[in-house]
C-alpha cells in the first residue's frame, strides 16, 4: 500500500449524517476510496454491462416481433412502447398496456426500460436501421406526434 502523505491543500474535509445501521456500509465504502481499491466500482461497471446486455437481447426481441408481425396487437403495444422511450411528451405510453403482453415480451420492455434510465443513447441509437426503423414503424401503425415529427 502507498503510504505518501497527501499535503494539506489537497485535502478534503468530509461529515455526514447517516443511520446508524449504515455505519459499517459507510465505512467500508471510505475504506474503500482511501485505500484505493475498488471492488464496489468494478462490481457496479459488471451491473452496467449486465442490464445493458439485457436491455440490447430484450430491443432485439422487441424488433423480431414487430418484423415479423408488424400487424399485430403486440407489435402495436411494443411501437408505442419505443416511440414512448424516445420521446414521452410527444409519444405517451400507458404503462399498464405491458399487462396485454406475454412474459417475454414485457421482461424486454422492462429490461430495455431498465436501461434507458441510464441515458447512455437514444433507442432509435440502438435499433437495427435507427431512426429510420422507427419512424417506419410509428407510420405502419398510424401513431402520430402529439407535436411533431421524429
Amino acid at each position: 500500500m502507498n503510504m505518501t502523505r497527501v499535503p494539506a491543500s489537497k485535502m478534503i474535509h468530509v461529515e455526514a449524517d447517516i443511520a446508524s445501521t449504515q455505519r459499517d456500509e459507510f465505512n467500508r465504502a471510505i475504506s474503500e476510496i482511501t485505500a484505493g481499491a475498488r471492488p464496489r466500482m468494478e462490481a457496479l461497471e459488471r451491473d452496467l454491462a449486465a442490464v445493458k446486455s439485457r436491455a440490447l437481447l430484450g430491443l432485439h426481441t422487441i424488433e423480431d416481433v414487430i418484423r415479423a408481425h408488424p400487424t399485430s396487437g403486440n407489435a402495436k403495444i411494443l411501437v408505442r412502447f419505443l416511440a414512448g422511450i424516445y420521446n414521452g411528451q410527444d409519444y405517451p405510453f400507458d404503462l399498464t398496456e405491458l399487462r396485454g403482453l406475454d412474459t417475454e415480451l414485457a421482461d424486454a420492455c422492462l429490461d430495455y426500460l431498465n436501461y434507458d434510465r441510464l441515458g447512455e443513447k437514444e433507442v432509435h441509437e440502438h435499433l437495427t436501421n435507427g431512426a429510420r426503423d422507427l419512424k417506419q414503424w410509428l407510420k405502419g401503425q398510424g401513431i402520430e406526434s402529439a407535436s411533431r415529427e421524429l
